[in-house]
């Protein structure tokens, strides 16, 4: 006899929204080193005086 898993729903809906999860940490880990980057030249450019 073969019994039935159950929860498979539930396993799928977590591996997806693990997926989607860490795809979205990083993203926003880039997104947060690229301003971090942009920051510091513009603190060398004659821009940074301006927004000062």
């Amino acid at each position: 006899m073969n019994k039935k898993v159950r929860g498979h729903g539930f396993r799928l809906v977590g591996l997806i929204l693990g997926i989607v999860g860490a795809t979205i940490s990083i993203t926003s880990i880039v997104f947060s080193a690229l301003g971090l980057h942009q920051a510091r030249l513009c603190k060398h450019c004659t821009k940074g005086d301006n927004f000062r």
